[in-house]
């Protein structure tokens, strides 16, 4: 089955993260035996594309000259508007080309997946025609469609034009829900987080967690914060916290618009961190591997946008630390399942994540619980049993 999958971020190039579960998703599917015709935005700087077998990536432009086109990718669509007043130039353009690019190509798809209610599943909807559709639906736009006008007539337009809807978590099935027109079906919807890749392979290869934690200079009870530097991650939190005391040390991967803001914050509260870009891949595992505990300190913003379930805290887990999360929606269901490695706080408290990561410091039996639970998560959400679910889905009559 050729499949096209409409998104809004794919990774550009070999370890870039913008849209990296996407990238899992066609992978996923591959491996099901399907072919994937990816349509994503046409980044603003030309790349050299990764090679993926079975995986044609097809760049969508809308805007020019190409330096125009500062919409996607960088810190995200959201932080992109708010930052960059010539952003919103693109958005208009990009959703006329994207249809016009489905609708083309559309002739040579069995399936369609997509990957962001707006603009990607309207769009999969009109062009669809007989094939089946399966649209993907995250917070960031849940949260921007419930503040547009009309937003119930564009939820029932996406809706009606999708086999099944998925979500990744029920808070935010509920919110699309509550979208809908008195009276207006759901069609089916799967609750399903985003997958991840399971390494099962010594990423130290031959080396040892001291010796790496030696070479890189890590001190104390090291807790790792993983994803883009935007203000809804809430890394600010987690220095205010480690400032309270108790020889934390944070290990801070990722970049984005934050990043300066918070080192400076980091040096005025003498914490102790290690800024370390931009990891994947083996290195992620051995970061991952070499860190104490996780910390996902997101909060909500004003706007009221909140995250879903992200995937680096179930990257977290999987590897088999605790972790310490902010109490949304999204993350209190995961909490439910896995409780003994999972402690919950409330949103921008540094106070309480400061006592939570002193918990976990100083639990006894915290190893034990840990590789209980990675092994759960693995089983659960390996990108390995999602594709077998999402090829279930696509095959269904």
């Amino acid at each position: 089955m050729k499949v096209g999958l409409l998104t809004t971020s794919f990774p550009r190039y070999t370890g870039d993260v913008a849209g990296n579960f996407v990238l899992g998703f066609a992978r996923a599917l591959h491996q099901h035996g399907h072919r994937v015709d990816v349509l994503a935005p046409e980044p603003r700087e030309p790349f050299t594309d990764a090679n993926e077998p079975g995986i044609d990536v097809h760049h969508v432009p809308y805007a020019r000259p190409r330096a125009l086109q500062r919409t996607f990718y960088g810190a995200g669509v959201p932080d992109n508007l708010a930052r960059d007043p010539l952003a919103w130039l693109g958005l208009a353009p990009f959703c006329a080309s994207l249809g016009y690019q489905a609708w083309k190509r559309s002739a040579h798809w069995d399936a369609v997946v997509s990957h962001w209610a707006l603009p990607c599943a309207l769009a999969a909807g009109a062009i669809r025609g007989q094939r089946r559709h399966i649209a993907v639906l995250h917070s960031a736009d849940i949260h921007v469609l419930s503040r547009l006008p009309g937003r119930a007539q564009l939820a029932r337009s996406i809706a009606r034009g999708a086999d099944v809807l998925w979500f990744v978590s029920e808070a935010q099935q509920q919110r699309f829900r509550a979208l809908l027109p008195h009276g207006e079906p759901m069609p089916h919807s799967l609750i399903c987080p985003m997958g991840i890749d399971v390494n099962a392979h010594d990423v130290f290869d031959g080396d040892t967690r001291a010796a790496f934690r030696r070479r890189h200079q890590l001190q104390g009870f090291c807790v790792l914060l993983l994803g883009r530097h935007v203000s809804i991650k809430g890394y600010d939190v987690a220095l205010r916290a480690a400032a309270l005391g108790g020889e934390i040390t944070l290990l801070i991967a990722g970049e984005g618009p934050m990043r300066s803001t918070w080192m400076r914050q980091a040096c005025e509260l003498g914490v102790r961190a290690h800024w370390l870009g931009h990891v994947h891949g083996d290195d992620k595992q051995r970061w991952l591997r070499a860190a104490d505990a996780f910390a996902l300190p997101s909060r909500t913003l004003a706007s009221g946008r909140s995250e879903g379930l992200p995937c680096a805290l179930l990257e977290a887990l999987a590897a088999g630390l605790p972790a310490v999360a902010s109490d949304l929606p999204g993350i209190r269901a995961l909490q439910a399942t896995f409780a003994p490695s999972l402690e919950l706080v409330p949103a921008d408290d540094p106070v309480a994540l400061h006592t939570a990561l002193l918990t976990l410091r100083d639990r006894a039996q915290a190893h034990e619980h840990s590789e209980l639970t990675a092994r759960a998560i693995r089983e659960q959400f390996s990108w390995c049993g999602i594709g077998a679910r999402l090829h279930a889905l696509l095959a269904a009559s």
